[in-house]
């Protein structure tokens, strides 16, 4: 596996990761922005919104990645694999 092909395993993960937790991004731009928006003194309010906005768009435009195309993750040799039941 090359350098680029493991950057973009580390980019799917990322997206999967942040379509998962799309509420806990949410929350932590929001408080991004009132904390910014308190330190400046409401001076560059509008930026700020517009950032957090860009932000949140980015997130919700995120769709999982199709895992079936990645490599299977290796077995722990310590836990023997289970047969399936019929």
């Amino acid at each position: 596996m090359g350098f680029a092909d493991k950057l973009k395993d580390l980019t799917k993960k990322a997206q999967d990761t942040a379509v998962e937790h799309k509420d806990q991004i949410h929350q932590a731009v929001e408080k991004a922005e009132v904390m910014a928006d308190q330190r400046t003194g409401g001076k560059y309010h509008d930026k700020i919104a517009q950032a957090g906005t860009k932000a949140e768009t980015y997130v919700e435009n995120l769709k999982p990645t199709d895992r079936a195309a990645a490599p299977p993750a290796p077995q722990d040799p310590s836990r023997p694999e289970t047969p399936s039941k019929p």
